[in-house]
């Protein structure tokens, strides 16, 4: 009996031990199964977040339960591909905790991953979204520098692009053309389409900064395309906000309205809050502006926009949010409410303090709708007092570095720059291969291709100097008046243009002071044609004594001149007027230096604003212009030397 159970025992002891090896080795196959399993539901997920963002995540998710299952790469992918479904859903606080989870992660690395790259770009581009730009240019430096070390030409690029958006975000306009040139150069040696999208994104938002919005245009459509072809739905769409913007800006309002719609119907009712908020605010500004617009209805698609406005942490898009809110309340006739607006603006400018080039635009843009709200209530005096606030920003602003010659020297050295490279990189081939077919003299071959690449090096760099001569004295011959050294007449009337169109979509006052040299004919003909071209130098270095740099002085032709003054009104044009005319009035004209009696000189002026016009929506620069010109002729009957407004 003893020795049946103990067989027994045995027996059971035996099965129990097999069932336990069974569970065992199938517990491992699951966990070998499930992280194989990964690896390939990674691929999935990466794909799935560009089309359905929802499912990428949930598919995701189904590994919460066995994270700590999973390898060490696999788990820092997790973090990766969690920061990619945050920032598709625009959640960047939620972007910088996964980011930096993963970064811990990958301190146990043996050796260095582009994975890190990514995690520092990823954690970069939510810094840089909400706000935080010091933070996101390290995070893409050490990014970039990882990149390089590891020879990746698309992570390079990808790092280049980040910083030339911290650049032009922070004023940094020349930087940006550099690195994002760079980044271009890279990016069409390849065939990653997303990559050569990203690019030409970030191309077309610095020219859209620097006021090039032809260009811009240009790059955003070849962003769209890019995108389209990478099957990247989300930035597709956000590539056609952004030629939504340019059309706002180009007042081509029933343009924007279309590409805002198709953004809606292409979105096909997913919950892309960022891309939805810029597609119902870009057709509430497009309705409230265009010819017949109806600011109820512009406040619908504003109601509209806030619903998705609430749920994206982008730090300017509330700020953006409630610039447009006044704008359109105001229109509407709700002034105390659009005080409140404009307050909560001021009160978020007020946190970001100093402000960069743009920040200051919607400042001043707010201060100047704010004066017109205080206007129309009869507060006189607050209104008086934010004009002048207005104008003293104005002029801060546009004390800082001239931008726009950056621009003009990119584009002209565009072309020729790539062909010199192109040149250097057959030169270099040329050199690479006679160093292979003569290996006993690779120390002579090797000098040999330092010297030539320094004299090609040197070349280059002389070429581009003498075309940045060139194109300067180009633009010197073509835009400026050779004997007074103010505009000629083209570039008056391309900046006046540009002036006024900003005067209107800002809806700022617009001055022009048409002014002519009382009896100049006569001096020509009793002292001859030097004296009066020193009577035109002298009378424009006067005038020019009584302006801002952000005024416009320029030669109509002859003895005839034109003066734009950006947000200044009738009343303030006649003061600088009449300054202008007593300087000239009560200067001792003489011919150089000799004992001939002085003569007097005078000039009479005609002075217009755009307010004036803003009844007529077809009203432009000759308008304006021709009715200056119609108040000078008054001048001129009243007896010369007068200011008529």
């Amino acid at each position: 009996m003893l020795c049946k159970r103990f067989t027994q025992f045995l027996f059971i002891l035996f099965y129990f031990s097999f069932a336990i090896k069974v569970s065992l080795a199938v517990a491992i196959q699951t966990q070998e199964k499930s992280l194989a399993g990964f690896d390939a539901a990674a691929l999935v997920i990466e794909k799935l977040i560009d089309s359905n963002t929802s499912l990428a995540h949930s598919k995701l998710k189904n590994y919460d339960e066995h994270f700590n299952e999973l390898s060490l790469k696999q788990k820092i992918t997790y973090q990766y591909l969690l920061t990619d479904i945050y920032i598709s859903q625009g959640q960047f606080y939620l972007v910088k905790q996964a980011a930096t989870e993963g970064l811990l992660l990958t301190l146990k690395l043996p050796n260095p991953s582009l994975l890190i790259s990514e995690l520092l770009y990823n954690r970069g581009f939510a810094y840089e979204s909400t706000g935080e730009i010091l933070l996101a240019t390290k995070d893409y430096e050490s990014g970039l520098e990882l990149a390089k070390s590891l020879h990746n030409n698309t992570l390079i690029a990808t790092g280049l692009i980040n910083l030339g958006a911290t650049y032009y975000l922070t004023d940094y306009y020349e930087k940006s053309l550099i690195v994002l040139n760079d980044a271009y150069n890279i990016a069409k040696q390849t065939n990653d389409e997303e990559l050569k999208g990203s690019v030409n994104s970030e191309l077309g938002i610095l020219y859209a900064n620097l006021d090039r919005n032809e260009q811009a245009m240009v790059y955003y459509q070849q962003s769209y395309q890019h995108y389209k072809n990478a099957n990247k739905k989300d930035l597709s769409l956000n590539a056609l906000v952004n030629i939504g913007l340019v059309h706002l800006f180009e007042k081509k309002y029933e343009q924007a309205i279309s590409v805002y719609k198709t953004i809606i119907d292409e979105s096909n009712g997913a919950a892309i809050n960022h891309i939805m908020y810029s597609a119902y605010s870009g057709l509430s500004l497009a309705n409230l502006h265009k010819k017949n617009s109806n600011p109820e209805v512009s406040y619908q698609y504003l109601l509209l926009s806030k619903k998705y406005m609430e749920s994206v942490e982008q730090y300017d898009t509330e700020q953006q949010y409630y610039v447009d809110e006044a704008f359109v309340l105001f229109e509407l006739e709700r002034f105390d409410e659009a005080i409140d607006s404009i307050a909560k603006v001021e009160s978020i400018l007020a946190a970001q303090m100093p402000l960069g080039h743009l920040k200051m635009q919607a400042l001043i843009s707010i201060l100047n709708l704010k004066s017109k709200i205080y206007f129309k209530q009869r507060h006189y005096q607050q209104a008086y007092a934010l004009q002048e606030q207005q104008l003293s920003l104005t002029q801060t602003l546009y004390d800082k570095k001239h931008i726009q010659s950056v621009a003009e020297v990119r584009l002209a050295l565009e072309a020729k720059e790539a062909d010199l490279q192109k040149q250097v990189l057959k030169n270099k081939q040329a050199l690479q291969g006679i160093s292979l077919l003569e290996a006993e003299k690779k120390q002579a071959q090797q000098q040999l291709y330092v010297l030539y690449i320094a004299v090609v090096a040197l070349i280059f760099a002389w070429l581009l100097v003498k075309l940045v001569q060139g194109q300067r004295k180009l633009y010197i011959a073509s835009s400026i008046d050779m004997l007074t050294g103010i505009v000629n007449r083209r570039e008056l009337m391309k900046k006046g243009r540009k002036l006024l169109s900003r005067a209107k979509i800002q809806k700022t006052n617009f001055s022009v002071i048409m002014i002519d040299i009382d009896n100049f004919k006569k001096v020509n003909d009793e002292f001859g044609h030097h004296v009066g071209d020193q009577v035109l130098k002298k009378i424009v270095e006067l005038g020019e004594g009584f302006l801002r740099k952000t005024d416009v002085f320029g030669r109509f032709g002859g003895e005839e001149f034109i003066i734009f003054l950006p947000n200044t009104s009738t009343a303030q044009a006649k003061v600088i007027a009449e300054r202008f005319r007593i300087a000239v009035e009560e200067h001792a004209w003489k011919i150089n230096h000799t004992s001939q009696k002085p003569f007097t000189m005078s000039i009479s002026m005609g002075i217009t604003n755009s307010v004036d016009f803003s009844l007529d929506e077809l009203f432009d620069l000759t308008t304006l212009i021709n009715k200056a010109d119609s108040l000078l002729y008054q001048a001129k009957e009243q007896g010369r030397n007068k200011v008529c407004a």
